[in-house]
């Protein structure tokens, strides 16, 4: 047994080296893995960072556009307000000027009585002064 003695604290210590050499090796390891892990928590850090700066120009960029649609639905509402008046205040001329054009496109005296609401005599008018048109 006294001879087991040496040979077994030799292979003790090289046990010991042997798991002190594997716990660096693992140390070292788990040292270079927090590094990539480090450096990929900063590589999302700054991707984050351009997302919310897009986000933040898309949601600018949304509200100008919004800016832009109510002043346009403004203006649309003015200019139907203001087509409404000039239709109240002249309904003859726009009347007319459909009865023109109808003419234009081949339309009769009495297409242009039952479809405007003029009187034959204004019909025939309109027909006879677009003939004149026509001819010159």
């Amino acid at each position: 047994m006294a001879e087991l003695m040496p040979v077994l604290m030799v292979a003790v210590w090289v046990l010991v080296i042997a798991l002190a050499v594997g716990v660096m090796m693992l140390f070292l390891q788990l040292h270079r893995s927090a590094a990539e892990q480090g450096q990929s928590i900063v590589t999302v850090q700054k991707d984050l960072r351009a997302l919310c700066n897009a986000a933040v120009q898309v949601g600018e960029r949304l509200n100008r556009l919004e800016q832009e649609l109510k002043g346009v639905q403004a203006r649309q509402q003015e200019l139907g307000s203001r087509q409404d008046k000039l239709d109240l205040a002249e309904p003859e001329a726009r009347t007319f000027d459909q009865a023109v054009k109808l003419v234009r496109k081949g339309a009769s005296v009495d297409e242009l009585v039952e479809i405007c609401g003029l009187s034959r005599g204004e019909a025939e008018l309109i027909a006879m002064m677009h003939r004149l048109d026509n001819n010159s």
